[in-house]
């Protein structure tokens, strides 16, 4: 997948979850917003987790929410994520 697109997701799932407040976003339905496959989410969500914007947790009541405020968030820790 090109970076353009990656990046393009990237924007997407960290406003979607910037959104939802603290609750946690299952991949699924970050995935039925940008019409892909769950997959290529959680793809994503790893690299942002290694970058420490995310935190994921696994289970019947997991998901993925922001591992900090939205506003310390730059397009360029993005980007390099």
């Amino acid at each position: 997948m090109a970076a353009n697109s990656q990046f393009a997701m990237a924007v997407h799932i960290l406003t979607m979850l910037a959104r939802s407040g603290d609750e946690n976003v299952k991949s699924d339905c970050i995935a039925a917003s940008v019409n892909t496959n769950a997959v290529v989410i959680r793809r994503i969500l790893g690299q942002l987790a290694q970058a420490k914007l995310v935190a994921s947790q696994t289970g019947a009541f997991g998901g993925t929410r922001l591992a900090r405020d939205p506003r310390n968030i730059s397009l360029c820790e993005i980007y390099k994520a």
